[in-house]
């Protein structure tokens, strides 16, 4: 606002009210400054002003300028100052509206003036092409007490407008919520499907026991969405003696509305369901199973036995015995130790996985007696997961008997070993390891190599170096490997002399490591290589030596 105009109004604040309303007036109705006329208006506002000689003319006012912003502060001043004469002259002239905020500061306004009076007139306006002005009605009727205004908002779901629906559905529950329910319940068998749909819906929302009947009868509908939101809504009403009109929805077609069921059933917590969820966690439907699982793990959580659990563990079903595995983790039954144990052993790897799983989630990171025994089991396979079990947990107790197993007779458990111990404290791994380095017996020395290398730390480079004189042709090649990753190899001698062996592995791991090194001192033996009789092997020395200098050819 300009200087002149705030020193206009400070002045006219110093007058007295009659003067004071007489001045702004004129400013009203002569002014041609809009920012001057809103500032008259809010100032009539403050001044409330209620007499009746001067509404006459306020509403002349209010007739004559239509400017949006001028409207608003006239339309408060008339409402307040005027009260039931001011909003009945409104409320005539709203169908003469066209700006939409004018319109929706007029509909608060009422609402907030007198809303029990006005519900007929807030009725009308649902009909308005302004959303947003729709959407003040909506709420307002909502918050009314007035059963006259719940028909026509439930009217309203046929035209199904996406940007009311939110407050259409939240005002139509209140109204339930406060003795209306009767008036929803006609609706259930209207032949506007667009209503039908959403009355489900309401009724869970209300939460009224008095509409579960209603609702076993939406279970019925040939529409497969209003069958599934009936469910969702008997949630919060049916009572546990009716759970058999959910069951009998676990048969449904419609997958969707299966999957509701079973979620649903699993939140009632009842302990009637287990027997129908058991026999879900066979289907191949994998989303199926989970939800079965999920709502089993609810119901089951506050058992105190998992008899039926153990029984579908052991069955024929492997669908059903995973699931039924990973619901003893979910659970953290210790009394599932020893079975998961033994059903390490099981053919069907999904089962060993299943039961691995499920026993990190029992064992919550505490090591138990019975895992470490089972590192001296005659199956190769119990063997192996509690090699992988010992590595998940990591306690520094167990490092030296993982590490005893690096020259088990089998591969897999050898391999389960090498990933484990990288888990524990890798100084200690790293000084096992090169102790092993000086064992007669291959696998140890393999393994050995295989921990040096999966560690990577420069304190290894030595130990590896000298594993490049090993008789064993993969020590020599892993070694070979995992020194090229190194860029500060003291001497590149050793790489130069695995390009003479005679084994094609060997010369490939040393071609590579010479590239990964980068030390142009390998220019020359690399090319001098180039003659190597087995293709794969040309193929690595030419990329090393493009690695170490893209121009190698001007050695030649």
């Amino acid at each position: 606002m300009s200087n002149s105009n705030n020193q206009f109004f400070e002045q006219i604040k110093t007058m007295n009210q009659v003067n004071a309303v007489n001045k702004l007036l004129s400013v009203l109705t002569e002014s041609k400054d809009l920012e001057k006329k809103v500032q008259a208006a809010e100032l009539l506002i403050q001044f409330d002003d209620d007499k009746s000689s001067r509404f006459q003319e306020l509403k002349n006012i209010f007739l004559s300028d239509k400017h949006p912003q001028l409207r608003l502060k006239l339309i408060e001043l008339l409402a307040q100052c005027y009260r039931k004469d001011g909003i009945d002259f409104l409320k005539e002239q709203y169908k003469y509206f066209r700006d939409g905020s004018v319109k929706k500061t007029l509909i608060e306004i009422i609402g907030r003036s007198n809303l029990s009076e006005s519900i007929p007139f807030i009725i009308e306006t649902l009909s308005d092409a302004n959303d947003d002005v729709k959407k003040t009605a909506i709420s307002l009727l909502g918050k009314s007490d007035e059963k006259e205004a719940l028909e026509p908002l439930i009217e309203m779901l046929h035209f199904r407008n996406p940007s009311i629906y939110d407050q259409l559905i939240d005002s139509i529950v209140k109204l339930g919520k406060k003795g209306n329910l009767n008036k929803i319940h006609e609706y259930a068998n209207t032949h506007d499907p667009n209503i039908k749909r959403e009355i489900p819906n309401i009724l869970g929302r209300i939460g009224n026991k008095e509409s579960e009947e209603i609702l076993f009868n939406f279970l019925k509908d040939r529409n497969s969405n209003i069958r599934k939101k009936t469910i969702k809504a008997l949630e919060k009403i049916i009572g546990l003696r009716n759970i058999r009109f959910l069951l009998e929805m676990l048969n449904d077609p419609d997958l969707e509305v299966k999957k509701e069921t079973i979620r649903v059933l699993g939140n009632l917590e009842s302990k009637r369901p287990i027997k129908n969820l058991l026999e879900i966690l066979k289907e191949n439907d994998v989303k199926v199973r989970n939800l079965a699982k999920n709502a089993l793990y609810k119901i089951l959580r506050k058992s105190n036995s998992y008899g039926v659990l153990y029984e579908v563990s052991k069955g024929r079903n492997n669908n059903a015995r995973k699931e039924a595995i990973k619901l003893l983790g979910m659970l953290k039954d210790t009394n599932s130790i020893d079975f998961l144990i033994k059903t390490f052993d099981s053919s069907v790897a999904s089962i060993r996985n299943a039961a691995y799983k499920a026993l990190l989630k029992v064992l919550n990171n505490i090591i138990d007696k019975r895992i470490v025994d089972g590192l001296s089991d005659k199956s190769w396979r119990i063997r192996m997961y509690c090699v992988k079990i010992l590595g998940d947990v990591g306690d520094p107790s167990t490092l030296n008997m993982v590490f005893k197993l690096v020259n088990d007779e089998n591969g897999s458990v050898r391999k389960s070993v090498i990933y484990a111990l990288t888990s524990f404290d890798t100084n200690k791994v790293i000084n096992l390891a090169k102790e092993s380095l000086e064992s007669s017996n291959w696998k140890i020395r393999r393994a050995a190599v295989e921990l040096l290398v999966r560690t990577g730390s420069k304190d290894s480079i030595n130990s590896l170096v000298s594993c490049l004189n090993d008789d064993d042709v993969y020590i020599k090649s892993w070694a070979a490997m995992a020194l090229g990753k190194f860029k500060d190899i003291d001497s590149i001698e050793p790489f130069i002399e695995l390009l003479k062996e005679n084994d094609d592995k060997l010369r490939l791991s040393a071609a590579k490591a010479l590239g990964e090194i980068g030390n142009k001192d390998a220019i020359k033996p690399l090319i001098l290589a180039l003659g190597d009789d087995n293709w794969d092997v040309r193929r690595e020395i030419e990329n090393a030596l493009n690695q170490i200098d893209p121009k190698w050819m001007n050695y030649l």
